[in-house]
């Protein structure tokens, strides 16, 4: 005889559905933080190189290779996520 677990069944299709939105939580988080930790880093530098030298050009500068940077990292991380999209993808064309 089988017996129905219905809580049982629920708990299966929430991880499911967290299992869903994990990988696009993980990138966004990623991406963000190639927005903010080069730009933050780009603008405390920039401020400190422009105080004490008196060029505001070392600012202008260093926030334009932290855009660099983040630009370069945003890429990398796409293409990795694009890559690992289409290894899943294979994988669930390869089963059936």
């Amino acid at each position: 005889m089988v017996r129905f677990h219905p809580r049982s069944h629920m708990e299966d299709k929430k991880n499911t559905n967290y299992s869903i939105y994990k990988p696009v939580l993980v990138f966004y988080a990623k991406t963000t933080s190639w927005v903010i930790i080069p730009l933050l880093i780009a603008v405390i530098l920039g401020k400190y190189a422009s105080r004490s030298t008196g060029n505001e050009m070392l600012f202008f500068g260093a926030v334009v290779l932290g855009f660099i940077i983040t630009i370069y990292g945003i890429y990398g991380e796409i293409k990795k996520y694009k890559k690992d999209l289409e290894i899943e993808d294979k994988n669930k064309n390869g089963d059936k």
